[in-house]
């Protein structure tokens, strides 16, 4: 992958007002409208002034072309909200000529130092010439920050980016040689080597800094407003991720929290993947290498209406391809015969990464490969026992049959009934039990199926229960007169 040398700023960032993911960091308010700065003879002080405020609000987040901020003011009457939208849009029109938004400057969303900002203005828009570089620093620099540079956990660059990851405001470094590179390239060492769980801050980069990071990475709303040089760069940290999950599957126990950031790597309806979704998929990289082994194709044109026949997902396809070349399905497949006896959040882990991609996989291969465990993981829900139901910990029980359901609605249509007449009667088990806590967590998922339902979110329907089975169930087996039964 090619990228300039030239870059504004190796670091993403961000601020939110709270975990959300796909929160916007602008919050829409009621402004006065202002006139045409053109017009300054109808303009008062005041809203001179104010548009002033939001054009220094605006670079602040990191849209630092003044004439460009103001153009978006008067095109959005002043309203600093529709001027984000206006700015971030895929396309933008500066006096009827075309500029397309990966042309600008890299912009930075969050709040920025003084230093930051002179940094920033210091930059000019990338020119073609930039384009146009034969790659060979991207080289050089691949070569200089190989794995096989890393004998132990980079402890530095991990306390680096721990200052740098959590919180609300946040920066993180996209490129191979810096922090988040180095960590992601000497964990993947350590995990080849079976010795990853050993490091103390290798445990903690892979199971706390990882989520965060690239939850921040993937689902956040910044990530429509950095420019292709950034997005290219995040991809190729991505890259890295699938590397470090694929070797660490290698061995027991289930990195459950690397399998859980592997399914939102994989979830085609993230913000990354949906800002990247029309990128080409490049058939040069894996398609020969994998042969018979490819698991991820981009649909046919023919399958999508006129609209949206360019959302090739070709990062995500790429992305699961290198899964596999990387031994990541092998791996996998292995830790389902662990000695030790599986429970309910692993199989859920196991199961889960490509849930939320199985239209840009061959579904007869993922048959081929998965069939076997399906069948497992429905057999443990089957064979749980009274004091399992007791547990805190019984949500995973639910989460691990919705997984469950999801998978069989793409690939096992007459599975679904099964699936859903097992989670009943689930249900129905934990009602009757006399124990509080499973006779609460029964009643909870039961309220979630029925909101599910009767929900208008198509997404939840089709992965929901009838609304008229639900009914009839609850009738049939008395499910109110139960739940009020005394837990004493």
């Amino acid at each position: 992958m090619k990228r300039s040398a030239r870059t504004v700023s190796s670091s993403l960032t961000e601020t939110t007002n709270n975990h959300s993911p796909k929160r916007s960091c602008v919050q829409r308010n009621k402004l006065c409208v202002a006139s045409n700065s053109t017009s300054a003879c109808s303009s008062s002080p005041n809203d001179m002034l104010t548009m002033e405020d939001h054009i220094q609000s605006l670079i602040s987040m990191g849209f630092i072309d003044r004439d460009l901020n103001r153009k978006a003011l008067i095109k959005a009457n002043n309203d600093i909200s529709e001027a984000v939208t206006i700015l971030t849009s895929s396309d933008y029109y500066n006096d009827d000529i075309l500029i397309p938004t990966e042309t600008m400057a890299s912009t930075i969303i969050g709040p920025l130092t003084k230093e930051q900002l002179e940094q920033q203005q210091q930059q000019t828009v990338p020119s073609n010439n930039n384009n146009n570089s034969n790659g060979s620093h991207h080289s050089v620099t691949s070569d200089e920050y190989s794995i096989n540079n890393f004998n132990s956990f980079t402890t530095d660059a991990f306390f680096d980016l721990e200052t740098k990851v959590y919180g609300d405001n946040w920066s993180i470094p996209y490129k191979r040689e810096e922090a988040l590179g180095q960590c992601l390239l000497s964990a993947t060492q350590l995990a080849l080597a079976g010795t990853a769980d050993q490091d103390k801050n290798c445990v903690k980069f892979m199971e706390d800094l990882i989520p965060e990071a690239f939850r921040k990475l993937q689902c956040s709303h910044p990530v429509n407003n950095w420019a292709l040089e950034i997005q290219s760069g995040v991809f190729e940290m991505i890259e890295l991720l699938i590397d470090l999950i694929a070797a660490r599957l290698s061995y027991a126990p289930v990195p459950v929290k690397l399998l859980e950031t592997l399914s939102i790597v994989f979830d085609y309806d993230s913000v990354f993947q949906r800002k990247n979704r029309t990128k080409p998929y490049d058939r040069s990289l894996y398609d020969k290498q994998l042969d018979d082994r490819i698991l991820a194709n981009p649909p046919s044109t023919s399958t999508f209406s006129v609209y949206n026949r360019n959302e090739t997902y070709g990062w995500l396809c790429q992305l699961i391809n290198r899964f596999v070349l990387k031994d990541g399905i092998i791996n996998l497949k292995a830790q389902f015969q662990n000695e030790k006896p599986l429970t309910a959040p692993e199989y859920n882990a196991l199961l889960s990464p490509f849930v939320n991609c199985m239209d840009y996989i061959y579904i007869d291969k993922y048959r081929q490969l998965f069939s076997e465990h399906i069948e497992q993981a429905l057999d443990y829900i089957k064979n749980l026992k009274e004091q399992d139901f007791k547990a805190k910990s019984t949500n995973s029980i639910f989460e691990l049959l919705s997984t469950l359901r999801k998978i069989c609605s793409a690939v096992w249509l007459n599975r679904i009934e099964q699936i859903e007449q097992l989670h009943l009667n689930l249900l129905l088990k934990m009602i009757a039990l006399s124990n509080f806590n499973a006779k609460m967590n029964s009643l909870k998922e039961l309220a979630k199926i029925i909101e599910n339902a009767t929900s208008n979110i198509s997404s939840l329907i089709k992965t929901s229960i009838r609304r008229d089975v639900i009914s009839e169930w609850i009738i049939e087996n008395s499910i109110l007169s139960k739940a009020l039964e005394d837990t004493s």
